[in-house]
């Protein structure tokens, strides 16, 4: 079960991921092609309802075209 901090920490993550992803003019499903994710998995990162992992974050700095570091400055 997720404290309400955690929930709130996936909720600012998917809100930054969903802006980094409009600001590159990126679909889900352009993303989810440029990492290899599933759309339906991108969708649950960014209404913060899915912790994504280590691999994961990667996977969509490398889509995003963006260092990781700059995926987690939210």
């Amino acid at each position: 079960m997720q404290s309400e901090s955690h929930k709130d920490i996936l909720i600012k993550f998917g809100a930054h991921l969903q802006t980094l992803r409009k600001k590159k003019n990126l679909s889900l499903r352009k993303l989810a092609l440029n990492c290899n994710l599933d759309h339906s998995v991108i969708k649950k990162y960014e209404n913060g309802d899915h912790n994504p992992s280590l691999i994961s974050l990667t996977e969509l700095a490398l889509g995003l075209e963006i260092p990781l570091k700059d995926l987690m400055d939210f």
